[in-house]
């Protein structure tokens, strides 16, 4: 039965918890948990916060299950939920221990910084990856994978066919996988993110 959900895409899983399939809501959780706390734990010292946190967050997903929309990237739900929580919870704090407005409006500010820097170094690791494969097949897997184009819409670009497009998608992914494993631990995530 595990399995079964294990194959299952984050939009079928919220469809399923949404029926309150546990076993779905387990998977989600096996999924995203690890990421998200690795995430908070950069905002505490204390590591039972950040549990806490996240712990508070997948309760509220479950328990506000039926409102969820499949089609919602999760992923991105999820962080910002994290990130919403993590706000509050220090503005919180700052009431306890007499953090001025500034210093809490700093670290926002920082933490939006480190996002942008996150953001432009992955965007330089993905160029970098995409140099590695041959003109056409580069082309064709910018349009799908950075710029978010249909098949259809690459087809109709190019002027070949969709079949064309998926052997050229299929060729490039087979090759930056190859490349992968004789890159940094940080260019294989980023290129694994860009062959999801």
């Amino acid at each position: 039965m595990a399995s079964a959900y294990a194959k299952q895409s984050d939009r079928q899983l919220i469809s399923s918890i949404q029926q309150g399939e546990l076993r779905a809501f387990d998977e989600l959780y096996g999924r995203y948990a690890r990421k998200v706390l690795a995430y908070a734990k950069t905002f505490f010292w204390d590591k039972a916060e950040a549990e806490e946190v996240v712990q508070e967050v997948f309760v509220k997903v479950w328990e506000t299950r039926a409102k969820l929309d499949p089609e919602l990237n999760f992923s991105a739900f999820l962080y910002t939920c994290v990130k919403n929580k993590i706000y509050n919870k220090l503005k919180a704090q700052k009431k306890r221990v007499f953090v001025p407005d500034t210093e809490l409006e700093t670290l926002a500010d920082e933490a939006a910084e480190e996002e942008q820097g996150y953001r432009e170094s992955r965007r330089q690791v993905a160029f970098q990856l995409l140099g590695l494969l041959p003109p056409v097949q580069q082309n064709i897997f910018t349009l799908s994978k950075l710029e978010g184009r249909s098949h259809q819409e690459i087809a109709d670009m190019l002027n070949i066919s969709i079949r064309t497009v998926e052997h050229h998608i299929y060729l490039a992914k087979k090759q930056l996988k190859t490349q992968l494993l004789e890159q940094s631990p940080y260019a294989l995530v980023v290129g694994l993110s860009l062959l999801a």
